[in-house]
């Protein structure tokens, strides 16, 4: 089985000239944006990766890599890989920008790339670690446009309109989805420029999103991609057929581009989705129409208020949190009835475990019997319930 790191290793002496551009290197620019440049680059700097790599470490030891997230600590690691290959090295890294506003719930980070065979990749950053950045991605199910689609148009208008060659433009997770809003809503001759529009493990979008001229005009050159067991990309509504990808991993796992599979240079694919993403991403979006726009405002509402009032202001914090702060939360939701709570909660369980399991680097087994000890005792537990959540929602097994 191969991995990015088999791809940098045959292909990395070959720059875009020699070798042209295909879809791994897009998902490969879609994981280099996860890298925390605030405080090391400033929106006017202009840097190639492999400097971008020397200031990141300047900054950060190992240690600090290692208590980041998953998704983050593995993009540091594959800066350092690509940083000492042609391929990537010398690619130029501009107009780097990371805004958060927790008075507008916006969380964006963007950078431009500018690749040797003259063309240039707009990179959007999925979600952060900031409890800012986990409200404005549950938004997408009840608001259009969010802050950051609207940040990101203007974004991709005002840097990639002064590049005369060609441009691309990706994302990974609520990136991919930034990546899809700013392409087709951007200025007729800025779209005639775009060649490839990538969303890798995407949240869509309301299904008349769809319906316009604006959509039709780019919508051959947008690529969906996505793995066998995607979850995140089944959320809401892609018009488009994906490229389905093989990955290692079980379930909410694949989320993580380093499980992909890779052939040469050339992702792995299947030919349909498993079972259980078909069966998540259908009671996901079920959820969704249940509770409804306004009950699911309401719920964002109080755990972002409740997250304040813990000192949770990002993933990270999660580790010193109080569970009697956590019950206030927990009473404050008025407007769910007892079947939506139940379904709520089972939802949370699973993305709680799921968050323990896969994104906690260096503490995942304690941040499992954490969550474990958190939710069983939950107020509105009943006694004849069990005490998993299975006929509801299977969780990966050990």
């Amino acid at each position: 089985m191969q991995y990015l790191t088999q791809y940098l290793e045959k292909y990395g002496a070959l720059d875009f000239n020699e070798k042209p551009f295909n879809d791994v290197d897009a998902v490969i620019f879609s994981q280099l944006i996860y890298n925390e440049m605030n405080g090391i680059l400033e929106s006017a700097d202009s840097v190639t990766i492999s400097e971008a790599a020397v200031k990141f470490y300047e900054h950060n030891s190992d240690a600090d890599i290692d208590a980041l997230l998953d998704v983050a600590s593995r993009a540091a690691r594959l800066l350092t890989l690509c940083s000492e290959t042609k391929r990537f090295g010398k690619v130029l890294m501009k107009n780097y920008i990371n805004n958060i506003n927790d008075a507008i719930d916006k969380q964006i980070c963007a950078a431009n790339y500018y690749l040797c065979d003259g063309s240039i990749m707009v990179a959007f950053r999925g979600t952060d670690a900031t409890v800012t950045g986990f409200k404005e991605s549950a938004m997408l199910a009840y608001m259009f446009p969010v802050p950051a689609q609207i940040e990101a148009l203007h974004y991709f208008q005002e840097s990639a309109m002064l590049h005369d060659g060609a441009v691309r433009v990706c994302g990974h997770s609520k990136g991919g989805n930034l990546a899809i809003y700013a392409a087709v809503n951007c200025s007729n001759s800025l779209q005639r420029k775009i060649e490839s529009v990538y969303a890798f493990d995407a949240p869509g979008f309301p299904e008349w999103f769809f319906d316009g001229y604006d959509y039709k005009q780019i919508r051959d050159k947008i690529n969906i991609i996505n793995p066998q067991c995607s979850i995140v990309g089944r959320a809401l509504f892609m018009e488009k057929e994906p490229c389905i990808v093989r990955s290692d991993a079980k379930r909410s796992r694949q989320h993580s581009i380093a499980t992909w599979l890779i052939s040469d240079d050339r992702f792995e694919t299947a030919e349909c989705y498993d079972a259980d993403s078909d069966k998540l991403g259908a009671y996901l979006n079920d959820l969704v129409k249940t509770i409804g726009d306004e009950d699911l405002d309401s719920f964002y509402g109080a755990l972002e208020k409740t997250a304040e009032e813990m000192g949770v202001y990002n993933f990270y914090d999660l580790k010193n949190v109080d569970t009697n702060l956590l019950m206030i939360f927990i009473d404050s939701i008025q407007t769910l009835n007892p079947d939506q709570k139940a379904r709520l909660r089972a939802l949370a369980k699973k993305v709680m475990t799921d968050f323990a399991k896969d994104y906690v680097s260096g503490a995942a087994t304690k941040a499992k019997t954490y969550v474990k000890n958190v939710t069983n005792k939950l107020p509105f537990r009943h006694k004849d319930e069990p005490e998993n959540d299975e006929e509801k929602i299977e969780t990966d097994g050990e």
